[in-house]
């Protein structure tokens, strides 16, 4: 008897031990867990919204009655880590706006259920919402900048929906002309003033460009800007002068640092600096206010680099595209 009373006792020690060691490890793991960074969980992006902190935290006012408002595209705010203020911004560490900003630019904000892409499958095609709300129809016009000798996007618009389409590149070897029906081409480029370059490029604001084909009072269906870095010139001049309202949907691809719009397998570190960062996620930000939503992205495999923040490859070039929503 005083063996086996022993021995249950030794086993109920260590059983209380056991039990003892197991809760300290798990306190000590939702502590460490919190303690990561001042963004909580980023890492649960990909499931659930960021956890910022409340001061963090941009206000939005998505009502449950919206998604039900699309008659196919939902909106979601799954996934979605809403960028707080430039001054919030500003004082985050560099590895924070840096995650902060793949993490903001890998979730979508809106289903569409018909995605179709125009063009090449490879570089030079692009993907477009094709939901019954967000496509083009009857006199649609689309403006495409960026064409570096690829008119297969712009050709598609025109086959599929019959829209008329200007497309724009200062850098190529072709002069203004009209390239077949409803198919335009100009010899410049966008940009925040009208001006000429020093390479001998025209430039002119969007709304210029506007202006001098008579489309100030019609919808651009589709913007696609793939303007080698140039859009964080582009941007803050459109979300200033309010053109993006009469834009529907909005195709950009986006470089975060300087050269990343050449292939150099030589330029290793693709890390803009923290300022930069800022300045990308501000205007980021300013499209969410405009009620501009995304629906698609896509790495770009030819900037791919190794974060030096959280040694994962990343890519310094992702291609969206970003439907506007009603206004709330």
């Amino acid at each position: 008897m005083p063996v086996r009373l022993r021995r249950k006792a030794l086993l109920a020690y260590i059983l209380s031990l056991s039990s003892c060691c197991f809760i300290l490890w798990f306190f000590m793991f939702i502590s460490y867990d919190q303690s990561l960074s001042p963004l909580g969980r980023i890492d649960l992006t990909a499931e659930d919204r960021i956890n910022f902190p409340h001061e963090f935290e941009y206000k939005h006012s998505f009502k449950s009655s919206e998604s039900r408002a699309h008659e196919k595209s939902t909106v979601t705010t799954r996934g979605v880590g809403l960028i707080p203020s430039n001054a919030l911004l500003s004082s985050m560490q560099w590895s924070e706006v840096s995650e902060l900003y793949h993490k903001y630019l890998s979730a979508n904000q809106i289903v569409c259920q018909n995605v179709e892409r125009l063009g090449r499958v490879t570089d030079g095609g692009w993907d477009m919402c094709n939901d019954s709300q967000y496509s083009p129809k009857g006199q649609c016009i689309v403006y495409s900048f960026g064409i570096a000798d690829d008119f297969s996007f712009d050709n598609a618009v025109v086959e599929k929906f019959g829209c008329e389409v200007h497309s724009f590149d200062p850098s190529i070897d072709m002069q203004t002309k009209k390239r077949g029906d409803k198919k335009f081409f100009y010899k410049l480029g966008i940009a925040d003033s009208d001006r000429t370059l020093a390479s001998g490029w025209s430039m002119s604001r969007f709304e210029s460009i506007r202006a001098s084909l008579k489309h100030m009072k019609r919808t651009i269906n589709i913007l696609k800007l793939d303007i080698e870095e140039w859009e964080w010139e582009v941007l803050p001049d459109l979300l200033a002068s309010d053109h993006l309202k009469s834009v529907d949907q909005l195709l950009i691809e986006l470089h975060q640092c300087q050269g990343c719009s050449k292939y150099d397998p030589l330029q290793t570190d693709k890390e803009p600096p923290r300022d930069h960062y800022v300045h990308m996620l501000g205007i980021l930000s300013q499209l969410y206010q405009q009620n501009f939503r995304i629906f698609h992205h896509h790495d770009n495999s030819a900037c791919r680099y190794l974060s030096k923040f959280t040694m994962t490859e990343l890519s310094a070039c992702v291609e969206i595209g970003l439907v506007r929503i009603p206004a709330q």
